[in-house]
């Protein structure tokens, strides 16, 4: 009998805490005092602040006042000084309509001012507000209930309508609830069947854990039927597709991030069932330090307050891990294909080309994101760009074929960047949305010529898992050059995605290239 400790969770945030504390301004004579982007206030490299790191402020709040055994931060009241600096800082910054950038500026980015919203919203009501703090809050919160944004990001949404119900009872603003309801009813309509929520073109079970994280978070506050169904659901469906090591995500999903948030399962654990299950694989993978490293610049302060939230709401319980579900489990609106026999793992994103991971043991031993192509003439092709791939499933054969596309890592120049800059500070302050929907499509959307197709087999057998790829080419075709199965490979933009974690060091492996056509390149692997 194992004894599960919610003070990992603390334990992980606090080893963040130095660093989010190196991003702000501490200084109180400084102009930019509360400001966590240090690339801005310090480094001096930017023109702009980004209104995303002002959720840096959630974390000093919960660590000063949270009474975790041994922790040298709580009761710490210069943390609590620099939160009500944060406050400031974030009301000063912002546009007059309570709105934020966080990539380019003039951007107005729906998430960057959930995300600050519902930190700052949570940390005025921990650390105390005044009227000020409250007037913007209110503002900002109006903002964020009044305008939408291009593609389906159902993360952004959970946050806003958690975001916009904290606001109305921090600051007493009734109309923000009707706001926040609204949010919610649009964003449950979205659910798929089998419980996940989309993220632009498909399932990202990172994303899907912060969608139940923020959503859990809303339930805490206003019991519903109809939510905790829709949390039920989706829980049930991340168990399933939870990894061996207690993490979630990969280069399988829409979106490709390895995100584990962890709050909502713990509100959720002595209402359902799945939930108790998963947080305490997610401790488990939290004692083994399994979990991929998102702790840049602006990744760093997601994490941290997810886990100090469920350090507060841990529901006690003493037992090992339950056992993953057994058995093959198939979901086609996903994508994903599920096999746990033993102590063997696999899952596959079929409609992202047939990504795969395999563990062994408990061992990852695969970690495939799809096959990466160079040509002759020093073009580029990848497998994985689009979540459209034809998908065959029958018995213990499972079949993707994919179009290759080339990847898309378009990067700033100095030409690119004097003309972004004048366009954003000229018309493109006024055009928001078509400013983001012309950036997502150069890269985010995939799109480009498919002279190449991956086709991908798999045939799972009790003992062995058997992965057969063929790359045909059409006529026109250009010469191949070399052909590999990728390793952690993420070939267009997804911010959280290309974390650090130890499945990077899986190598690449060759294809065979072939002489002539259609079949340009051929690989076959087994994992018994």
């Amino acid at each position: 009998m194992t004894e599960l400790t919610r003070d990992l969770y603390a334990r992980h945030a606090f080893a963040r805490l130095p660093r989010i504390l190196q991003l702000l301004d501490r200084d109180p004579e400084s102009a930019t005092a509360g400001c966590f982007d240090r690339g801005y206030w310090h480094l001096r490299i930017t023109d702009f602040p980004s209104g995303m790191s002002e959720e840096g402020a959630l974390t000093l709040a919960l660590a000063a006042t949270l009474p975790i055994p041994g922790s040298p931060w709580h009761g710490e009241a210069r943390l609590l000084e620099w939160v009500r600096a944060a406050l400031r800082y974030a009301r000063t910054s912002a546009h007059a309509d309570g709105s934020c950038d966080d990539y380019h500026p003039f951007e107005r980015a729906l998430g960057a001012a959930a995300f600050s919203l519902h930190a700052l919203a949570l940390s005025a009501e921990i650390a105390g507000h005044d009227a000020a703090d409250r007037t913007f809050l209110v503002r900002r919160a109006h903002w964020l209930a009044q305008h939408e944004e291009s593609g389906q990001l159902s993360n952004h949404h959970a946050i806003t309508a958690t975001a916009l119900l904290i606001t109305a009872e921090v600051c007493g603003a009734d109309e923000l609830r009707t706001a926040a309801a609204t949010k919610l009813d649009a964003l449950l309509a979205t659910q798929h069947a089998e419980g996940w929520f989309p993220e632009y073109d498909g399932c990202d079970p990172g994303y899907t854990t912060v969608t139940v994280d923020f959503l859990a978070r809303y339930w805490q506050r206003r019991p519903d039927q109809k939510l905790l169904a829709a949390l039920t659901r989706a829980t049930v469906f991340l168990e399933k597709v939870q990894h061996p090591d207690g993490t979630f995500g990969g280069e399988y999903g829409a979106r490709n991030t390895h995100h584990t948030h962890t709050h909502g399962f713990e509100i959720l654990a002595p209402h359902i069932p799945a939930a108790r299950r998963v947080a305490d694989r997610v401790l488990a993978g939290l004692a083994l330090d399994a979990f991929a490293v998102n702790d840049d610049d602006r990744l760093v302060f997601h994490h941290p307050p997810s886990w100090l939230l469920a350090w507060r709401d841990f529901h006690p319980r003493a037992v090992a891990p339950a056992t993953l579900p057994q058995g093959r489990h198939w979901f086609p609106g996903a994508g994903f294909l599920v096999e746990r026999s033993g102590t063997r793992t696999f899952i596959a994103g079929l409609k992202k080309g047939g990504s795969f991971r395999i563990w062994k043991e408990g061992t990852l031993v695969a970690n495939d994101s799809g096959v990466a192509l160079t040509c002759a003439n020093g073009q580029r092709f990848t497998s994985h760009l689009a979540h459209d791939a034809e998908v065959r499933v029958s018995g213990d054969e499972a079949t993707s074929i994919a179009r290759c596309r080339p990847p898309r890592r378009e990067l700033l120049t100095p030409g690119r960047n004097l003309l972004l800059r004048g366009f954003l500070y000229g018309p493109g302050r006024f055009l928001r949305g078509f400013v983001r929907r012309v950036l997502q499509r150069r890269v985010v959307n995939a799109h480009g010529a498919s002279p190449f197709r991956l086709e991908r087999q798999f045939h799972l057998s009790p003992a062995t898992i058997t992965v057969r790829d063929r790359v045909l080419a059409q006529p026109s075709a250009p010469r191949l050059k070399q052909a590999f199965a990728s390793v952690g490979q993420t070939s267009n933009y997804t911010a959280a995605a290309q974390p650090w974690s130890r499945a990077w060091l899986l190598p690449w492996t060759p294809l065979t290239l072939k002489p002539t056509g259609p079949v340009v390149a051929e690989l076959e692997r087994r994992f018994d």
